[in-house]
This record gives C-alpha cells, sequence and structure tokens, in this order.
C-alpha cells in the first residue's frame, strides 16, 4: 500500500503599495461647453517617494483619447505632467467621460486612474436631429423641414448644404427677424430599387471642408413588392450543415394579389420552395443547402411577378464559409 503525502506551502502574498504619483487633481472637468474638434488638458503630478521613477505609457479608455507624460523618469519630489487630447465629432451632445490609467513603471506599485469630462451642446443644433420617413414609395417624392441654429447666439454662418445623395434636395431659408436661426427645406425621392435608405445631409460653413452639422434620413423605399429581408446570408461553421432559410414576399397593397414564378438561384446546391405566407397573405420562400460550397460564394436569388413596375425581383446571397 502506498501513501501519498501532500505538501502545502504557504506563500505570503505581496500586497500592492500605493504609488508615489501624487497628483494636484485626479479629475478634469470642462463643464458644459460647445463641442470643439477635440479637448486637451493637463494633469500635474509629484514623485513622492524617496527614489526616481520611471512612468509608463498612459493607457486611455478609448481610441478617441490620447495622453503623453513628461518627463518618463521622474527624480524624487520633483513634478512632472500628463497631456491628453480627445477627439470630438462636432455634433456630439450630452456627457462624455473619459478615464486615462498611469502607473509606475514598478511591480507591485498601484496605478492611478485620471478622468477627463464634459457636458457638449452642439454650436449648430437641429430640429428635429433626425428624419424618418418610414416606407417611401418608390419614385415618390416627399418633404421634410428642419429649424437648424446656433447655440450661441451668434449670426448662422452655413454656407453649404452636401446631401449624401442625388435624389435629396436641400436648401437653406433664413428666418426674417432672426440671424442665427434658418429653416432648412428637404425633397427626398424614392429612387433606385426597393432598399433600405440610410443618408445625411451634411452642413458646411464658408470655405471650410470640415462638417459641423449632419441630420441623418432613414426610410425604406417599398415598390409594389414587398420582401422581409433583402439579403439572405449563411454563416458555415467548420463544414456543419446548416438549417434553412426564408423569407417573405407581399404585396405593398393589400388590395391586390400577389404571383410569384420561376423563382431561381444561382449559387449551386440551393433548393427553394414557396408556399402562401401567413394568413394567406403573400409568399414565404424557404432556402435549403443541398450541398456545401468549397469556399464563400455570393450570388443572387430571382422570381418574377404579376406588378408591372417590379416584373422581376433580384436579392442577393452569401454562404461565407468559416474556419476556427
Amino acid at each position: 500500500m502506498r501513501t501519498i503525502l501532500t505538501l502545502f506551502i504557504a506563500v505570503p502574498l505581496l500586497a500592492a503599495t500605493p504609488s508615489r504619483l501624487k497628483f494636484d487633481s485626479t479629475v478634469c472637468d470642462f463643464g458644459t461647453t460647445n463641442t470643439p474638434p477635440s479637448l486637451t488638458g493637463t494633469f500635474t503630478f509629484q514623485n513622492s517617494g524617496s527614489t526616481p521613477m520611471m512612468l509608463r505609457r498612459p493607457v486611455t479608455s478609448c481610441g478617441c483619447a490620447v495622453a503623453s507624460v513628461k518627463p518618463e523618469r521622474l527624480q524624487p519630489g520633483k513634478r512632472g505632467e500628463l497631456v491628453f487630447t480627445i477627439t470630438l465629432a462636432v455634433y456630439m451632445r450630452g456627457a462624455i467621460e473619459k478615464q486615462i490609467y498611469i502607473q509606475a513603471d514598478n511591480p507591485g506599485e498601484m496605478g492611478v486612474t485620471l478622468i477627463a469630462k464634459a457636458n457638449l451642446i452642439p454650436l449648430y443644433d437641429t430640429e428635429p436631429m433626425q428624419i424618418s420617413l418610414g416606407e417611401l414609395r418608390l419614385n415618390a417624392v416627399t418633404n421634410a423641414t428642419i429649424r437648424l441654429w446656433r447655440t450661441d447666439g451668434k449670426p448662422l454662418d452655413i454656407a453649404r448644404l452636401q446631401p449624401s445623395q442625388s435624389n435629396i434636395t436641400a436648401r437653406i431659408e433664413p428666418l426674417a427677424n432672426s440671424n442665427n436661426t434658418a429653416t432648412v427645406q428637404v425633397e427626398i425621392k424614392g429612387g433606385g430599387t426597393p432598399h433600405w435608405f440610410y443618408e445625411r445631409i451634411g452642413f458646411y460653413r464658408e470655405g471650410s471642408t470640415q462638417e459641423v452639422a449632419m441630420v441623418p434620413i432613414y426610410a425604406r423605399i417599398v415598390g409594389d413588392v414587398v420582401l422581409s429581408r433583402e439579403e439572405v446570408y449563411w454563416a458555415i461553421v467548420n463544414r456543419a450543415m446548416p438549417g434553412s432559410r426564408s423569407f417573405r414576399v407581399k404585396a405593398s397593397d393589400p388590395s391586390r394579389t400577389l404571383t410569384i414564378t420561376n423563382l431561381a438561384c444561382t449559387v449551386p446546391g440551393v433548393a427553394m420552395n414557396s408556399a402562401p405566407g401567413p394568413g394567406g397573405v403573400g409568399y414565404e420562400v424557404t432556402l435549403e443547402l443541398h450541398r456545401l460550397p468549397a469556399q464563400t460564394v455570393r450570388g443572387t436569388i430571382s422570381f418574377d411577378t404579376n406588378m408591372p413596375s417590379q416584373p422581376k425581383v433580384t436579392i442577393p446571397i452569401t454562404i461565407n464559409i468559416l474556419k476556427f
């Protein structure tokens, strides 16, 4: 019979020692301010220990902030600075808070977390802040009005509006009794093919290429045929056969009866069938993958309809082969 003897050796844990870095303040509060391109500040500190210290590179809580220290080697009793810059989008608003962590290059010595914060008010503001149109009929035209003003009370100096697409037009109309407020008249046409619409209008000052304000525009461009999804995507992990995919097709006008025929897919190995949709409205198209492709492949699904404005509908399909 063997006896197993287990020895437990107690190893004392080394407690972290307080930081020798003594900051005049660990919080830099910019208060309420119009949103600038960036915020820059300085934290000052002292080596309160009796030996020199090497400072590690500061670590920030997000990629929009950078920080540096000088000097990197600090003698006892001497003072140094940590300078930071936070890059901002000019239309950011509300409270922000960023953290900066700094530590001496000495095992077991605690670091210090610094906080930079501000309450941002955009210099140029709009009402509404975004335009949500819901469903917009293909080739239909709709209009919207935006109120635009400078929050500091100075004269409005917007010289150029830049829509992200040619089917959006916008113009400024100054108000008769105000030099810091105007309205922007917007016209949007549901052009192209049915799709989700994510566009914007940028606002620029005279001679500037820097956008100082922006209003996003959201809509879904719909024709006579409405799809529940505008793309079919399969992610295949380690060659495992996936389940089926499906999408629904219906007429945008409930009083019209939709008929679809000639379902086809350009990707080999994809089988499709259609059945009446829920409540007998439209169709539910189901796809099954009977053969895996050797690598990621993209193609299209198409079908014919009885709608004169959309006699043929095509949607993209992607089969993404993933290996882990």
